[in-house]
This record gives C-alpha cells, sequence and structure tokens, in this order.
C-alpha cells in the first residue's frame, strides 16, 4: 500500500469548496486533468472520470462513490480489473479552519497485488506535483 497526499488551506468555507468538489459539470471550468465525463456525484454513483496527464496517457474509469458527506468528505474506490488486484481509493477531507477557512486533503491510497509493481510507474511515481495543482486548482 503506498499514498500520496497533498493538504492546502482554502479561503473559502468547507460549503463553498464542497460545492466545486461536487458540481460535476463544473470540472471542466477549473480541473485541467481530472475531467467528469458522465453523471454525478452522490452516495453509490459511478461517475465516469478522465484523467488526461500532462505528457503522458489518458484515461477514463468508473470509480463508485463510497463516502459522500457534506460537506466533509467525498470518498470514491476505482478498481483495476477485479478487486484486491490494484485499487485506488480518493478521498477529498473538508475541514473548517475558522467561520472562512477550509483544510483540504486530497489523498489517494493505493493497495493490491501489484502496487509494488505500479508504484513504480512514472504516472504513479511522479504524482505529487499533480495532487499539488489539483489543490491549486480548487483554491483558485
Amino acid at each position: 500500500m503506498f499514498t500520496i497526499e497533498a493538504t492546502t488551506a482554502i479561503d473559502a468555507p468547507p460549503e463553498g469548496v464542497w460545492a466545486v468538489l461536487t458540481d460535476a459539470g463544473g470540472y471542466a471550468d477549473w480541473r485541467s486533468m481530472l475531467h467528469v465525463v458522465e453523471s454525478t456525484f452522490g452516495p453509490d454513483a459511478r461517475p465516469t472520470l478522465r484523467l488526461e496527464l500532462p505528457g503522458g496517457p489518458s484515461y477514463a474509469f468508473r470509480p463508485t462513490v463510497m463516502a459522500f458527506e457534506p460537506p466533509r468528505r467525498l470518498t470514491w474506490r476505482a478498481v483495476t480489473g477485479v478487486r484486491g488486484l490494484f485499487d485506488d481509493t480518493h478521498t477529498f477531507a473538508l475541514t473548517p479552519l475558522g467561520a472562512d477557512r477550509t483544510r483540504l486533503v486530497n489523498r489517494e491510497v493505493y493497495s493490491g497485488l501489484l502496487t509494488p509493481t505500479m508504484r513504480r510507474l512514472p504516472m504513479l511515481r511522479d504524482a505529487q506535483p499533480n495532487f499539488d495543482a489539483m489543490n491549486a486548482e480548487i483554491k483558485a
């Protein structure tokens, strides 16, 4: 198992950050690498997402929303092949920092039999800047 995580403080209340994170149609306006192709976010939803890495591959996937707790946590899980082979669980956790500030933790946990091999791929080995960029885009 391994984790990639980025944390930032945003000058907006959790409800405002939550509105950005869960507006599936709005991703094209602010997100350069992750796009919502189809569906919305909600309990047990299965949105179709497309990840377009700079200078790398582009691929679509259909995670399952595991936690939808407004305005605190959005978690989805994507499974490659069969469960336990290579899975990732992505969580956006929002914590209030006073009335009009939010701590955003953007975390992805990878697990499964292929994790040691997959971890060495450039798209995962070099993923930290992409997580930092996503947080900066959400913040903007």
